[in-house]
């Protein structure tokens, strides 16, 4: 990764070709754009997103899938973008996330406009699919989700953010490789919310569970910093332990496939913002050591 990431660095052509080529693998291209524009600049960042639209434009003209699928992977290429831009200016990851989130949700509000037919399309199909899996499980209509535009816009927000955050830690892992060893991993563990940020976050978070089941991505979608925080919190107590690796594993695991996990892990965020838990853990280590 280090190789890749001094080729990126070299030029803007050898830039530009990664990110064109990265399209390819998963988060490369992202992390591209990211990194030059950490480096850099926004407009540095801009040329090198541009050529990294080219692959999914040219699938958008020729291919005969849904444009959705090749206009939602090139918001999440312009979103990098603004996302990278308030990363360097703020030097906050606070304030990146909850720009991702608000960026990511107009961008998909974009597509949507501009592509509203198509959406029109995927809803009617991810509804089809919902009731053919629900008639199979024995679940009846009244209990069983009916996916909307509401619905599909939102896991698609959730999904640009989630790859623009994911594209953007790796970027800045790369540029603490090139620049500063070891600064992403020490930064990442110190990640924490500010308390009246959290708390907001989380009343904003609790106020959308009243909301109807098709805003469920959306609210998912506010809950991003928090979870990001709950995971940071996990990641440093284990270094701060020294337990093994497979407590990570173990949480990533359940965080794809059990569902209560990512509810845990954002009230982690929210607690460790208040109570500050790794100042208390760090204490207690140090009181039995």
């Amino acid at each position: 990764m280090r190789a890749l990431a001094e080729l990126i660095m070299r030029g803007r052509v050898q830039a530009c070709g990664v990110a064109v080529f990265g399209s390819l693998l998963p988060l490369i291209s992202p992390a591209t754009i990211g990194l030059v524009t950490l480096r850099k600049d926004s407009s540095e960042g801009l040329i090198v997103a541009l050529w990294a639209l080219l692959p999914w434009l040219a699938l958008y003209l020729t291919s005969s899938m849904s444009p959705l699928l090749t206009l939602a992977p090139s918001a999440a290429l312009i979103v990098i973008v603004v996302a990278a831009n308030i990363l360097r200016t703020t030097v906050s990851w606070q304030w990146t996330l909850i720009g991702a989130g608000i960026a990511s949700a107009v961008a998909v509000a974009i597509v949507g406009f501009a592509a509203s037919a198509d959406v029109d399309q995927v809803v009617a199909e991810v509804a089809e699919l919902v009731a053919q899996v629900s008639a199979q499980a024995g679940v009846s209509e009244q209990l069983s989700l009916v996916p909307d535009r509401t619905f599909v816009l939102g896991l698609l927000a959730w999904m640009v953010a989630l790859t623009v955050v994911c594209g953007l830690f790796v970027a800045r892992w790369w540029q603490a490789l090139l620049f500063n060893p070891g600064g992403f991993r020490e930064e990442f563990h110190g990640f924490q919310l500010q308390r009246q940020i959290a708390i907001i976050l989380f009343a904003i978070v609790v106020a959308g569970v009243a909301l109807p089941r098709e805003f469920t991505p959306w609210v998912e979608l506010m809950s991003l910093p928090l979870l990001i925080a709950g995971v940071a919190l996990i990641h440093s107590s284990v270094a701060l332990m020294g337990w093994g690796g497979h407590w990570l594993g173990l949480m990533y695991f359940g965080l794809f496939f059990i569902g209560p996990t990512g509810a845990v892990l954002v009230g982690l965020g929210l607690v460790d913002s208040i109570l500050n838990l790794r100042s208390r853990l760090a204490a207690f280590k140090n009181r039995n050591s």
